[in-house]
């Protein structure tokens, strides 16, 4: 999973690490050694104390700041389930409108269009399961006549 670590982007995998909770203690056990950690979530951030250098971890986020959104490729910002589409492709929309519904950990999140457009693509339905950063639709802006 990539993630933001010191505002570098980072491929986070698995390694030959065990990591266990308590709260917001990590035991980190490797094959160097066991180590203490301490974890505080600060907003979108979590800060990680580990072995004196501290870690601010950051999910890479699509928003409409980013190259994705200006495109119009409206993308997954966690795992979750599509729970209504409201736009169909080929529709034509206004800036704000309602396209499609994600919910992830119990919260409803709306995509809205970020210019007026056509809606060229639904790459899901009701009930899809999706993964973080998936393409749920893409609207291209109308073309002004010149």
């Amino acid at each position: 999973m990539k993630r933001f670590v010191n505002g570098e982007e980072v491929e986070l995998g698995v390694s030959d690490a065990e990591i266990s909770t308590l709260g917001n203690r990590l035991m980190v056990r490797t094959p160097e050694g066991s180590f203490s950690a301490l974890a505080v979530r600060q907003g979108d951030k979590v800060l990680v104390s580990y072995r004196g250098q501290t870690y601010t971890i950051e999910k890479i986020r699509r928003t409409a700041s980013s190259k994705a959104a200006g495109s119009g490729e409206m993308r997954a910002p966690m795992p979750g389930q599509i729970v209504d589409v409201i736009a169909s492709e080929g529709a034509t929309v206004q800036k704000g409108d309602k396209i499609l519904v994600l919910e992830a950990m119990k919260t409803q999140q709306a995509f809205n269009a970020p210019f007026e457009g056509t809606v060229r693509e639904i790459k899901v339905r009701r009930g899809d399961q999706v993964t973080d950063g998936q393409l749920l639709a893409v609207v291209v802006a109308l073309e002004v006549p010149a």
